[in-house]
């Protein structure tokens, strides 16, 4: 790594910001009365779209609060990962799942199984565009099909995310500062200003440079993620029958520098291996370093603006959720070969444009029937492109340039109206029922051209002009007992419903052009407590889902591309149980546990791992008596990215001190067992278990005002890929056997100073 800081050196920048701005926030995202609840019967969520208890809500929920996204440094989707025990990381480049559901797709009219809702709005391509989360009153975490409220993208669960509301009544300004090693730095800022007694003006905003890892040897760099937001809120009250909210908000995230990947296994004396070593590359599972002369820099651009109204009719709540969302991604380099030879560079823009609208009416809460009934409509446009260019088969003996351009253009259309209602049969006894009914229409054109300066394509590859259309129905019935005013139990039965998808990267022999809809179905129960007089609430939830058709992608290197597809069936079954709140005067803990035991049905037939043998499962494919190649069937497999166990735990103890401080202690961390990478037989993309440990020492004020910390991320320097895969144009290098990896933020120990105000 070329940056490193030492521990004088924090204290002497902290020192130095700190002259600069006179006041940090301890936490930046916290709510803006500055408290958690006092009791777990106090948290509120809105995972039904009306606010409820949580301990009422008949679903297993996660809440990570914005206190713990502080403390865990949490900063954006993919890191809540370390939050919540039923997320997972579905693969590369930020894709989610939950309880095993959710893979990442290159398909422009794909989305991930797990939806991201920001304040009322689905987001679209949350995967590749994951939103920044600074000034975040609260996430909760669905887990399970939630078809019915939220839609299309929801198959395995949906994360909600809720922002800090303005506040008419005072003027409040927060900040917040991270400056730590390998280049972890954030500053966070947020300023309240009411607009007389109805209104409220809230304006935050956040620097981001996640901690270096995937060194380039070619040129020195670093991979060093960094991203830039700006949210403003609008809050309106004119009457109290009447609330109106407009949310703005802007964000660039770019990375300029280190490796794609790095390689954790290749062929001794393949001509890949001898590049990798002549640049000083030590090959093995442990490898955060690359060498690769095409750069890996890329900006990713996104942008909108959402309204909401809520209001009061006769008792019910009218609401219009109207938002508009664009983003630019920008590729400018993104070397393929993953060595210092010109081999295989891609580049590409790409823009889409997202309307939505979303019309409801809520019931009075405390009826004998509460009710959600709405409409909701969902159009995209994409166009972008993808060139692919390079001297890929010169060790082959072929030394031309070839390549492709694929342009492609997509649209989507979502509309549909859905409805759910809590039926009050007793004080005690409720029933639970919803309904979404639902039409999906997707297109996709690519036009396949050939590069500047080609001779020939990479593969075989051919245009695209698809188009699928599809109606579904989506439900949930179900019914919840309290046996005393502390413990309430439930069941639930789910359909959800996750829409086609056109294969529009990778057309050609063998490669489906048209990806069904994903259907599964949940069974659920569940039982949720507190103890201690309110003060510590655990639920517990057991599942059993089987999915019909799930949609999932894996890397043919036959054909040099990622296949996305469907498996016929899939299983996923196990337990969660979440522990929170505050047992004891000073303590909070927010913990939970997840088995999961998720495997692919029979008929899922998928390439064979490099070097796999008959015995270990490759089989040749027959049609009309010709094999027309080999394949492992991944029925019984274990699912891609899914441990079978996992722990994550976060917790803070304070106790007041002398001269009027507060001494407090934090500690987060993570435990997950082994992740298949692939579906197929295939050893070396194993990623083995693991514990990743953080935590904090500090001291703020009694009211909370002021705060330093000493922190530390994966604070015994543990290691740990996110994903393994096939190494890119490993074979076109002379290497028949060959991997690469992926590391995060947590790949490598970190720690720093924190500086924290509220005024």
């Amino acid at each position: 790594m070329n940056r490193q800081r030492t521990l004088p050196g924090l204290l002497a920048g902290a020192a130095a910001i700190a002259l600069c701005h006179p006041a940090f926030a301890r936490a930046a995202d916290a709510p803006a009365g500055g408290e958690e609840p006092a009791t777990v019967a106090e948290i509120v969520v809105t995972a039904s779209k009306r606010e409820e208890r949580l301990q009422d809500v008949p679903t297993a929920v996660t809440v990570v609060t914005g206190d713990q996204l502080s403390r865990q440094n949490v900063t954006e989707v993919s890191d809540l990962v370390r939050s919540a025990p039923a997320l997972n990381s579905a693969g590369p480049f930020g894709a989610l799942s939950m309880r095993g559901i959710g893979s990442i797709s290159f398909s422009r009219t794909s989305e991930s199984s797990v939806g991201v809702v920001v304040d009322g709005v689905a987001l679209a391509g949350a995967s590749t565009n994951p939103p920044a989360l600074f000034d975040i009153a609260r996430v909760e975490v669905l887990s399970g099909p939630q078809g019915t409220l939220f839609g299309r993208n929801s198959s395995g669960g949906v994360i909600n995310i809720v922002t800090n509301a303005p506040n008419p009544t005072r003027f409040e300004a927060l900040a917040h500062a991270d400056i730590g090693t390998e280049g972890n730095d954030l500053v966070r800022g947020m300023v309240n200003l009411p607009l007389g007694d109805t209104a409220a003006l809230r304006i935050s905003a956040a620097y981001a440079a996640q901690p270096e890892h995937q060194h380039n040897r070619f040129d020195g760099s670093d991979q060093h993620p960094e991203s830039t937001g700006v949210r403003a809120r609008l809050l309106w009250e004119p009457t109290d029958a009447l609330s109106i909210n407009i949310i703005g908000d802007y964000t660039l995230a770019k990375r300029d520098g280190g490796a794609a990947w790095t390689v954790s296994y290749s062929t001794p004396g393949s001509a890949l291996t001898n590049r990798l070593v002549a640049c000083g590359v030590h090959v093995g599972p442990s490898n955060d370093e690359g060498c690769v002369d095409g750069g890996n820099k890329g900006a990713n651009l996104s942008w909108g603006v959402s309204g909401q109204v809520d209001w009061q009719v006769g008792g019910l709540t009218l609401t219009s959720i109207t938002a508009l969302r664009k983003v630019r991604l920008d590729t400018d380099a993104y070397d393929v070969d993953s060595t210092s030879a010109f081999r295989l560079n891609q580049t590409g823009p790409a823009d889409s444009d997202n309307v939505s609208q979303e019309l409801r009416l809520t019931s009075p809460s405390g009826a004998r029937l509460e009710y959600v009934a709405g409409l909701y409509y969902f159009h995209s446009d994409f166009a972008g492109a993808v060139l692919q260019r390079g001297p890929v088969a010169t060790d082959l003996g072929l030394p031309f340039i070839l390549g492709q351009n694929l342009a492609t253009t997509a649209d989507t259309t979502s509309a549909a109206a859905f409805g759910q209602a809590t039926f009050h049969v007793t004080d005690r006894f409720r029933l639970v029922g919803g309904l979404r009914y639902g039409s999906e229409k997707v297109t996709a054109t690519t036009v396949v051209t050939l590069a500047p300066g080609a001779v020939a394509p990479i593969a075989a590859a051919s245009n695209v002009n698809a188009s699928a259309d599809d109606a579904y129905f989506s439900y949930r019935v179900g019914a919840q007992f309290d046996f005393t005013s502390r413990i309430m139990a439930y069941v639930t039965y789910a359909r959800g419903y996750k829409g086609p998808a056109i294969n529009d990267q990778a057309a050609g022999p063998g490669i489906p052009v048209l990806v069904r809809p994903e259907i599964p179905k949940t069974v659920e129960a569940g039982l949720k407590t507190t103890l201690f007089d309110g003060r510590l609430g655990a639920n517990l939830a057991v599942f059993h889902t089987e999915v019909e058709d799930f949609q999932s992608q894996f890397f043919d290197p036959a054909a040099a591309a990622f296949i996305f597809g469907n498996a016929p069936k899939l299983t996923s079954k196990g337990f969660s149980l979440d522990v929170f709140g505050r047992p004891v005067k000073g303590l909070t803990l927010n913990g939970g546990v997840a088995y999961t035991d998720a495997r692919y049905g029979g008929g899922y037939v998928v390439a064979c791992g490099q070097g796999q043998t008959l015995a270990q499962g490759c089989q040749n494919i027959v049609v009309g008596g010709v094999i027309v190649g080999q394949g492992d069937d991944a029925g019984g497999n274990r699912l891609v990215g899914t441990p079978e166990w996992k722990v994550t735990f976060s917790g803070e103890y304070q106790h007041r001190i002398a001269g009027g401080f507060m001494g407090f202690v934090q500690v987060d961390l993570v435990y997950n067992s082994k992740i298949y990478s692939s579906a197929a037989f295939d050893p070396l993309t194993d990623i083995d278990g693991a514990t990743i440990v953080g935590g904090r020492i500090g001291l703020r004020t009694q009211d909370g005002r002021y705060g330093v910390s000493l922190y530390a991320r994966n604070l015994f320097d543990t290691f740990r890929p996110t994903v393994r895969f096939p190494t890119p144009a490993a074979a076109q290098q002379l290497d028949p056997k060959s991997y690469s990896q992926m590391a995060g933020p947590e790949s490598s120990r970190v720690v720093g100073v924190s500086l924290d105000a509220r005024f």
